[in-house]
């Protein structure tokens, strides 16, 4: 029985926490690792203790979302100042990492400037090359159509081929 609730409230609400938690999130990964706890949370307590008290799961949801979402930026500052610790230690990593640390910072300066891209340009973006979701699923996820995907991603590739062309002309070669 609680597995049949659970599907139907599933299959209700799984669109919208995830446009709530992608927007919330910078990090797509972030964002479905957070739905994927409130969900298996959720779980348990119907699981535990019934759904009958429930009387609006996407709002009980959507609680769970923002709590988890605020342990999520706590758990960032919390392994940020770690790091930060350990590059105060002159800790020295045990495996060389030189062509990680470039692929991982041009991965990083790419997200960096998508997050500067208008908000739905950048979902769109996120959906397509974070989450490899088709154009078509895409649509349907953000309820525009087809073209409408498809017109933002170009945008998208175009504004962050010019950002990033500029940043390295300015800036200097950053490779070298």
């Amino acid at each position: 029985m609680n597995m049949s609730y659970f599907e139907k409230v599933y299959e209700q609400t799984h669109r919208s926490l995830l446009k709530y938690a992608i927007v919330h999130l910078d990090d797509p990964t972030d964002a479905e690792d957070a739905l994927q706890n409130v969900y298996i949370d959720f779980y348990r307590r119907i699981t535990q203790y019934g759904h009958i008290d429930i009387l609006s799961p996407e709002a009980f949801l959507i609680k769970m979302l923002k709590r988890e979402i605020i342990q999520n930026y706590r758990e960032r500052e919390r392994r940020r100042l770690r790091f930060v610790d350990e590059i105060r230690e002159d800790r020295i990593p045990e495996e060389p990492f030189e062509d990680v640390v470039m692929d991982r910072a041009l991965a990083e300066e790419i997200l960096k400037q998508a997050k500067l891209l208008p908000k739905e340009m950048y979902r769109t973006f996120v959906l397509y090359y974070g989450y490899e979701m088709s154009v078509s699923e895409i649509a349907k996820q953000l309820d525009v159509g087809k073209e409408a995907v498809k017109s933002r991603l170009l945008r998208a590739r175009n504004c962050l081929k010019q950002r990033m062309d500029e940043s390295y002309s300015i800036g200097g070669n950053k490779h070298e």
